[in-house]
């Protein structure tokens, strides 16, 4: 079964590559998906924990660990 051009086309990268660096389109861009980055602190201490476990728990995921950082932040016990 053939797929349309049209169709083709919209999954297809077309023209030239423009990376975002302008501060206030990247900020537009995150507030339209609903993207909040990480603090320094919580990205430092996610990092931080990521490379000293990664050996022993292999399928820990930065997700979790920011949900940890989140749940010890509330418990003040960062």
């Amino acid at each position: 079964m053939a797929i349309a051009p049209d169709r083709l086309d919209k999954f297809t990268f077309q023209g030239e590559f423009h990376p975002v660096t302008d501060p206030e389109e990247i900020a537009a861009i995150h507030k339209k998906i609903g993207f909040v980055p990480p603090s320094d602190e919580e990205w430092a201490w996610v990092s931080d924990q990521w490379k000293k476990r990664w050996r022993n728990e292999p399928g820990r995921s930065t997700d979790k660990l920011e949900e940890e950082y989140a749940h010890k932040k509330a418990l003040d016990q960062l």
